[in-house]
């Protein structure tokens, strides 16, 4: 059976260190491009093979936009943090690439896409349009752009230690092979756009959501939490369902977990 297999099996603390694992992979492959982390014989930093570091927001913008423009099948990508180099409304080499028969399917965080900002609806909608298949998920931990499996650029959530903010471009196999893997589990595992907008919209746990959880996670069924409430189980389904779009869950079981450890009761 392999680790992936396992990681569905046993529970979310079983593919969360599944997840970890991947990302320390790929962090020991990246520290090495940190400045002076591997000395070169004139002194400079030496990228090792198949991993370039690429320093400024500027280079950034343009390694994007080319690594876009080279696409022949897919894009991948993990939409964290703030922006570094292109802003979602100028990137034109997205535009491209989709008109051009390129399949982008894209995972925001939820907090990156500041969904209180109004814009943002009518850009997801602009997106959709042209065909990007978007989920959104919560915590994502690092930004990411995948090329057909076969190159990827890296963008960590902090600048460098200089200010400056940097990202890596990887050609090594067994990275990208983590990095699709991490991708795969997070699109797995995401909510689609309306749902999460719709979570994000409605605000925090009320104090109606609260008696609902606790209710919930005491095993009472939803006809009994109805009668608790003084609503229908319908009414009672409904919110259940809210609240596992805000957790960004699928399952009862999950929110239990997800409840417990943001302290949510």
């Amino acid at each position: 059976m392999t680790d992936v297999q396992n990681g569905h099996r046993q529970g979310p603390d079983a593919f969360e260190g599944l997840v970890l694992r991947r990302l320390d992979e790929i962090r020991r492959a990246l520290r090495v491009t940190e400045p002076g982390a591997v000395p070169a014989p004139d002194g400079a930093a030496a990228d090792p093979p198949g991993v370039e570091v690429v320093a400024g927001a500027r280079a950034i913008a343009e390694r994007y936009v080319a690594l876009q423009r080279s696409a022949r099948r897919e894009i991948l990508a993990l939409a964290a943090g703030p922006v570094v180099a292109v802003p979602a409304a100028d990137n034109s080499g997205q535009r491209e690439a989709m008109r051009a028969g390129v399949r982008y399917r894209v995972v925001y965080d939820r907090d990156a896409l500041a969904l209180t900002d109004s814009d943002t609806p009518p850009l997801l909608e602009h997106w959709a349009s042209l065909g990007e298949e978007m989920r959104v998920a919560f915590g994502l931990p690092l930004k990411l752009v995948l090329v057909d499996r076969a190159r990827a650029l890296v963008v960590p959530l902090t600048d460098g230690a200089d200010g400056e903010p940097r990202a890596t471009v990887l050609r090594s196999r067994p990275l990208l092979d983590a990095l699709g893997w991490i991708f795969d589990r997070v699109w797995d595992s995401a909510l689609p756009v309306p749902v999460a907008v719709a979570a994000a919209v409605d605000g925090p746990l009320t104090p109606e959501d609260r008696r609902l959880l606790t209710l919930l996670l005491n095993g009472y069924t939803d006809q009994a939490i109805g009668a608790q409430l003084g609503v229908s189980e319908r009414t009672v389904q409904r919110r259940v369902r809210r609240l596992l779009a805000l957790a960004g869950v699928r399952s009862r079981l999950q929110l239990g977990w997800h409840a417990a450890r943001h302290h949510w009761l």
